[in-house]
């Protein structure tokens, strides 16, 4: 598929459910653009992954703080480990969201 394509999919009415779920079929995408870029990413709710990724997600992070949190770590480092989390996921977003990967 094109980005040309996947861009006219994603700008499409019929792929935005209220105007703020992403649900379209034919977009092959896990994670694309909100309706307005600037405020970030959402999901394609109709890729079979969308909601464990969105449960992983959000299990990797209490998990993960809250296992920082209870460490006997100085609040220096307990902020670094947290930040590193976070910035962990937020990686594994940005390569999830990448378009490149799903055109042909």
């Amino acid at each position: 598929m094109k980005l040309s394509e996947l861009d006219e999919i994603h700008r499409s009415p019929g792929s935005w459910i209220l105007g703020v779920v992403y649900f379209a079929r034919r977009d092959p995408r896990l994670l694309v653009r909100k309706r307005i870029g600037a405020l970030g990413w959402t999901l394609n709710f109709a890729r079979p992954l969308a909601i464990p990724f969105l449960l992983v997600t959000l299990l990797v992070l209490w998990l993960g703080l809250d296992a920082v949190a209870s460490l006997e770590w100085s609040k220096s480092v307990k902020w670094g480990a947290a930040f590193g989390l976070i910035s962990t996921l937020i990686a594994v977003w940005a390569w999830a969201a990448n378009p490149r990967r799903y055109i042909d």
